[in-house]
């Protein structure tokens, strides 16, 4: 019996010491779990903050990129173009052309026309100016009216490129472009000096002569180149002047009044009008208006600009002959100049023109010339070959 009990305890023991081993056990693996339970929270957080880092990054490559994109947008390039007038075609063609290339250069433009009043195109440039453009291409109505456009651009920190016609009474421009107009005065002087030649056999004949608007740089210009050629034949006698006039504001009704008093004159000395020196197509309309068909096709005529109605004329023979500038090279010109003036802040020319400050000194401004070339019956062509004018538009 006493066997019996020991071999019992000892059984009890072996049990007991079974069942704390597998306790054991049991607590061992739930700690196992928990540890990899924790394992894989921790990667779980870490993969969440790797996560918020890379979104973090993105939105800061985002805000990178936005602001590079605004400040490209404030680095963009803004011009203020200003036309006088869209009563003469070529001023439409030199604005066409300014927007084209614009466009293909990515540069903003804003432009506006003055309708040739001197005191709307004063209004229209303080608007561009309070709109921030960089820099203003400046062709101004009135040489001197346009002299306080250009000191409130200045005040502002616009450039001031002028256009063709320059900027008098101030010495604020940055650069004047514009065609050679002493040279296209040339051509039409020694046009005239040589079919007075052809018709008579010599130099000799009876002009009246036509000046553009005097408050235009290029009109005194092209006078000046013109009458370089007929000036020894006048001093001589051989050539006669009937009448010599200015065309305020290019207006061809200006050709057409002096014209029609040229012809009375005439008329009372019993001669005729050989030639007329004008100088403009525009003015040339008006000439041919007062003379007539017929006798504009006796008449030498000339002109500038090579508008689609001169080249009519030319070709139907009651226009003589045009000079002719292309206009597509100016505008183009003058953007490549103002780009240059905003990034650099300054534009090297190889030539000056002479100007006058608010003094009425003499003064050089910086220049740029472009070439002119004749046109006539016979060279018209070159218009079209040239994309400036289209079949259609002779037709």
């Amino acid at each position: 019996m006493k066997k019996t009990k020991t071999i019992l305890s000892i059984l009890l023991v072996c049990l007991l010491m079974l069942s704390l081993v597998a306790c054991g056990s049991k607590s061992s693996k739930e700690d196992d779990k928990d540890k990899a339970d924790k394992v894989e929270e921790t990667e779980e957080v870490k993969d969440d903050a790797e996560e918020e880092k890379d979104d973090a990054e993105e939105a800061a490559e985002e805000e990178k990129d936005d602001a590079e994109e605004a400040a490209e947008d404030d680095s963009e390039i803004f011009i203020g173009l200003s036309m006088p007038t869209f009563a003469e075609e070529r001023w439409v063609y030199d604005t066409n052309a300014i927007q084209a290339y614009c466009e293909e250069k990515g540069y903003k433009l804003v432009h506006a026309v003055a309708d040739g009043d001197s005191n709307k195109q004063k209004e229209q440039c303080a608007t561009m100016i309070t709109q921030g453009i960089d820099a203003l291409i400046l062709a101004p109505n009135d040489g001197d009216a346009a002299a306080t456009i250009v000191e409130e651009a200045k005040d502002a920190g616009v450039y001031v490129v002028s256009y063709d016609r320059l900027v008098t009474g101030t010495d604020l421009v940055d650069v004047y472009i514009t065609f050679d107009s002493w040279y296209m005065g040339e051509i039409n002087g020694k046009y005239i000096v040589d079919n007075l030649e052809a018709k008579f056999g010599e130099v000799k004949g009876n002009v009246v002569l036509l000046k553009g608007d005097p408050g235009d740089s290029n009109a005194p210009q092209y006078f000046g180149g013109a009458y370089q050629h007929l000036e020894p034949y006048i001093e001589s006698g051989a050539i006669h002047v009937i009448s010599e006039n200015d065309c305020m504001g290019w207006k061809p009704e200006e050709a057409t009044k002096h014209v029609e008093n040229a012809m009375s004159i005439a008329d009372a000395e019993g001669i005729s009008i050989d030639a007329v020196l004008a100088p403009n197509d525009g003015t040339a309309g008006g000439v041919i208006a007062a003379l007539g068909d017929d006798l504009a096709k006796e008449t030498i005529i000339t002109g500038m600009d090579a508008e689609v109605a001169a080249v009519q004329r030319i070709l139907a023979g009651t226009q003589s002959m045009t000079s002719w500038g292309d206009t597509r090279e100016m505008g183009m010109t003058a953007v490549d100049v103002a780009a240059t003036l905003i990034a650099e802040g300054a534009y090297a020319t190889e030539t000056t023109e002479k100007g006058t400050d608010a003094d009425g000194n003499e003064i050089d401004v910086p220049s740029v010339r472009l070439p002119a070339v004749f046109i006539d019956e016979n060279n018209a062509n070159i218009l079209i070959e040239e994309g400036y004018h289209s079949e259609e538009d002779y037709k």
